[in-house]
């Protein structure tokens, strides 16, 4: 198949403003009610993103 089908493509829907963030955030929590195991995994990649993120923004300055 050398052409792009005739439906919905997922990279050409928008994603302005909050949008994305709200569809994030919600994929989440329907992912964490349906594997509640994964709570504690989730909760320490969380925290790790939330301590590393101002050094990679300080690194990428």
């Amino acid at each position: 198949m050398t052409f792009p089908h005739a439906g919905i493509r997922i990279d050409r829907i928008p994603a302005e403003e909050g949008g994305g963030f709200i569809f994030m955030v919600g994929m989440v929590a329907l992912f964490l009610i349906g594997v509640p195991a994964m709570r504690p995994v989730v909760a320490l990649a969380a925290l790790g993103g939330i301590l590393l993120a101002p050094l990679l923004h300080r690194l990428r300055r």
